[in-house]
């Protein structure tokens, strides 16, 4: 079992052209009602890990939101979903303005890279607390760290699985040590590799691992099963001491 569930993206030419469609569809269709598209998430992210796998994020908006409403788009999106790996949600402005508590470094993260679609860009002047910020890095730098070893536990296909495990993870670990480094400075890089390196200087942690993580991708093939373990030993300490340190900042 993946601990993470990827999809391949198609042509990101062929992608583009049916999240126009998808614009002038759903603009037609709701009219007044759309607030807001957005298109957030990986596909956007020109950085390592997070450009080849889906599925494509996008919030739609609306004023009010009901079963007619949504039947109304129902096969609007449905078309869109046979282009490419969809993946929507659908809010209103009160949902996305009473959500930034509980899910902070989602929409952190949907700040620092989202692309607005169509209508009024609902993103960027979300006041997120930094206390609901931390709290929410540290439970999911320790949900990630208790899943990685549950899916070491139950591996059963080999290196191939693992390696899978580990790119899928480090996406995940990147997203959270982003939010993390603006938490604790203010500013976060986008590079991969200089998040990396920001966040071992500012936390005083070893995240040599990633260097590492960041050529898997790269690789043909995975490497031999004695290399894998090594990396998967590495990236769980780095992980348990990320959440550690991220857990010291309360007391700052």
């Amino acid at each position: 079992m993946k601990l993470f569930q990827t999809q391949r993206l198609p042509d990101r030419a062929r992608v583009q052209s049916a999240l126009q469609t998808l614009k002038t569809d759903l603009s037609r269709s709701l009219e007044d009602d759309l607030i807001s598209l957005i298109l957030y998430g990986d596909f956007i992210k020109e950085m390592g890990f997070r450009v080849a796998t889906g599925p494509v994020n996008v919030m739609l908006v609306l004023r009010h939101i009901s079963c007619q409403r949504l039947d109304k788009i129902s096969p609007v999106i449905r078309k869109a979903e046979k282009a490419f790996p969809l993946a929507i949600m659908t809010l209103t402005e009160e949902d996305i303005k009473t959500s930034c508590d509980v899910f902070p470094v989602k929409f952190h993260d949907m700040q620092r890279f989202h692309r607005l679609l169509a209508g009024r860009d609902v993103l960027s002047d979300l006041a997120i607390s930094d206390d609901n910020l931390r709290l929410r890095c540290e439970q999911q730098l320790k949900n990630l760290m208790i899943r990685l070893r549950a899916a070491y536990l139950r591996r059963n296909k080999g290196e191939q699985e693992l390696s899978g495990i580990l790119s899928e993870a480090a996406n995940h670990f990147l997203r959270d040590t982003a939010a993390c480094l603006f938490l604790k400075t203010g500013v976060a890089p986008e590079d991969e590799s200089d998040l990396s390196e920001d966040f071992g200087q500012h936390f005083k942690i070893d995240v040599s691992v990633m260097q590492d993580l960041l050529q898997l991708r790269d690789r043909q093939t995975p490497p031999r099963s004695q290399e894998l373990t090594d990396l998967f030993d590495r990236f769980m300490k780095l992980v348990h001491d990320a959440a550690i340190a991220v857990d010291a900042l309360e007391a700052n």
